[in-house]
């Protein structure tokens, strides 16, 4: 018999997300058996605003998820394979289909690349993936194809720059550096100054970022995002470009890495917490996923 649903009730279900019940989408990694949230049970920080979540794939390979940014709502993740626990390793990148969490191409990044911490859009058709000292212009493939595409480009870091992470806006590359003391600094490099060796001097513009900063992203209004995060905690800032001032927070997973905004305005990212490195987290939730900004608390 068809029963009719009272009205507190039909609210409370259209307003609950409908993944939190459902497998990710994507592989399940086979060396554990741990259940996503903190452990031993429990949500993370802001379950109610993520509405997917996808498996990242090479979890069993032991590659642990660094960069990402979104093109074409594609998600691109940049990934290193850590062995015996080791901080770098051989970079890969992976095209991700958000809507049915495949994975639709991969491709092994140049041998000097050994963390692949941030990734950013570039000039249409292209994406940056940071390493500590090098960064990597990506020619993409469309997004039908099976590959990616190839790395059309290397440059050199020196002086006070690091590829911790990595953001792109318009005609410019931002470079931010990971730190746990001391003042760490995004940079603003013109696309068109960039040649094979860059420092601080051919910034034009930096701002002091929060400290173990992970990655960053402007959304469709210019606004900057940037996430921290360590084992015990992560964190979702916007910042003031001009003084780096924080002026919004919101927490989110431990692990959680760099980020990117789709079409419609929902932030992507992904957690390192529960890849094979980071196993004995007090965080299992090696997912990329998506976080709808309106639902942040």
């Amino acid at each position: 018999m068809f029963r009719r649903l009272s009205w507190p009730l039909l609210v409370v279900m259209l307003m609950t997300p409908p993944s939190f019940a459902e497998e990710p989408l994507g592989t399940r990694p086979i060396y554990t058996d741990k259940k996503l949230g903190m452990q031993p049970a429990g949500p993370v920080p802001n379950e109610e605003a993520i509405l997917r979540r996808i498996w990242m794939p090479g979890l069993d390979e032991g590659f642990v998820p660094q960069g990402l940014t979104v093109v074409e709502d594609a998600v691109y993740v940049a990934a290193y394979k850590s062995v015996e626990g080791a901080g770098r390793g051989l970079c890969r990148l992976y095209r991700l289909d958000t809507g049915n969490g495949h994975t639709t191409g991969a491709l092994d990044l140049p041998t000097q690349c050994g963390h692949a911490g941030g990734m950013a859009r570039g000039a249409p058709g292209r994406v940056w993936v940071a390493d500590t000292r090098d960064i990597f212009e990506v020619q993409l493939d469309a997004p039908a194809s099976p590959g990616i595409g190839k790395v059309v480009r290397h440059i050199h870091l020196t002086g006070q720059v690091k590829g911790s992470f990595a953001a792109g806006v318009g005609d410019a590359l931002w470079l931010g550096t990971y730190e746990t003391f001391g003042e760490p600094r995004l940079y603003r490099f013109p696309l068109s100054k960039l040649k094979d060796e860059i420092n601080e001097q051919d910034a034009d513009a930096s701002l002091v970022v929060p400290l173990r900063s992970q990655g960053a992203a402007f959304d469709a209004k210019g606004e900057l995002w940037v996430t921290r995060s360590s084992g015990s905690f992560g964190e979702l800032v916007r910042l003031d470009q001009k003084t780096g001032d924080v002026l919004a927070r919101h927490a989110l997973p431990a692990g959680t890495e760099d980020i990117g905004f789709d079409s419609k305005g929902h932030l992507w990212t992904v957690s390192e917490a529960g890849s094979k490195r980071w196993l004995s987290w007090a965080t299992f939730f090696p997912v990329v996923f998506r976080v709808d900004m309106s639902r942040l608390r």
